[in-house]
């Protein structure tokens, strides 16, 4: 089993990355709205295939001012210190446990550089991402909220440089 990556800047970003990035998304099943647009957020997007299947994505995109807000993480002043999020990461269950998101991760942040990064995740519901966050120096601030999307709790993890 061979795992491509594919990591796409925002000048790079076509119909078809579009196509197959919202695909990913609607799989997942945990984002709203026009998923065909959540590419045009992002800086960068990381695709991984496996026998030219989607096996993961993720990417940073425009933050998501409103993690921080008092009835979120209760943290607006901290927002100011943020522009981008890692994000939309997903694996496909039948990949799971295999480091895709992990590297998904990494090659997206080998690329952003030294700047401030934000995530969020699922605390109780999703210890992989945590520990994956954790492990690339984000740390967990404020308070948990419970997610508008599913009934899980959400965490603000956030990465100084």
């Amino acid at each position: 089993m061979k795992v491509e990556y594919d990591l796409i800047s925002k000048s790079q970003i076509t119909d078809k990355v579009r196509e197959c990035f919202a695909a990913a998304l609607k799989q997942q099943g945990k984002v709203q709205g026009d998923l065909w647009a959540k590419a045009d957020r992002c800086k960068f997007l990381c695709i991984a295939k496996i026998d030219g299947k989607v096996a993961g994505v993720g990417a940073i995109k425009v933050m998501t001012k409103s993690d921080f807000s008092n009835e979120k993480a209760g943290l607006p002043k901290q927002s100011s210190d943020f522009e981008w999020e890692l994000g939309y990461l997903y694996t496909a269950p039948n990949h799971a446990g295999k480091g895709i998101a992990k590297n998904i991760a990494r090659m997206l942040l080998d690329e952003f550089g030294q700047e401030n990064l934000m995530a969020s995740t699922e605390i109780s519901a999703n210890p992989a991402m945590v520990k994956i966050l954790e492990q690339l120096g984000f740390r967990l601030y404020g308070n948990p909220w419970k997610s508008n999307i599913h009934n899980n709790y959400l965490g603000l993890f956030l990465r100084y440089i």
